[in-house]
């Protein structure tokens, strides 16, 4: 029987993508480029969900899954960066590191981080750069005299921000607990992912409050 910690962290966070999926649906008719954008990145997050459960029940190692995750999550969100963000130089950045970053993920698991281990090198980086365009719209937009919440767009970034900003530090040192087997290091192991878990959930929520706020021009 699974325990209560495996069924949130393992079947209601991960199904809940459906919620956001299925209001940018409805409202998809509406929805600028750049939330189409975001609305492809969570059916590539609910993808990556289904086959890394898939191959956990075969017995079968599924981080390979995150490491090229990683690489099309930060695409994904470059791109939908680009579509938003005005500044050129900003922007011009964010093309180099679209081609850099994901040259960087693959240097790691060929030579650094192996396939099999968690990519605290790639993940804590990613984060801060997604953090960083986050924030840089946050500085484009503070000045304009448009209501916040009627915009979509500011509550995918909130989403965005709020959970890369609290997963930073579980990207960073997830791998100092993983693999110990002392009672201490397991209690800290599991309430890591649970509060990894309850950052999704609050991020697909965000996305669906954002894609709900998609109205006809």
């Amino acid at each position: 029987m699974l325990s209560a910690n495996l069924i949130y962290t393992g079947i209601v966070v991960p199904i809940s993508v459906l919620v956001p999926i299925g209001t940018g649906l409805i409202h998809r008719k509406y929805a600028g480029k750049a939330l189409k954008v975001i609305w492809y990145y969570l059916l590539l997050d609910g993808s990556a969900n289904i086959l890394a459960s898939l191959l956990a029940d075969f017995k079968i190692r599924n981080l390979p899954v995150l490491h090229i995750f990683t690489i099309f999550e930060f695409l994904m969100l470059g791109y939908f960066y680009l579509l938003i963000l005005l500044d050129k130089t900003i922007r011009l950045v964010i093309k180099y590191l679209m081609i850099i970053f994901p040259l960087f993920c693959i240097v790691n698991f060929l030579f650094f981080q192996s396939i099999y281990n968690f990519n605290t090198n790639t993940r804590p980086v990613e984060a801060l750069i997604i953090i960083a365009c986050s924030l840089a719209y946050l500085a484009e937009t503070n000045d304009l005299e448009i209501k916040w919440s009627i915009n979509p767009v500011n509550w995918i970034n909130i989403g965005i921000l709020l959970y890369f900003s609290g997963a930073l530090f579980i990207f960073a040192f997830s791998n100092l607990a993983i693999g110990h087997e002392s009672k201490k290091d397991f209690l800290i192991n599991t309430l890591m992912w649970n509060i990894h878990a309850t950052l999704v959930l609050i991020m697909y929520l965000l996305f669906a409050v954002g894609f709900s706020k998609c109205r006809k021009p």
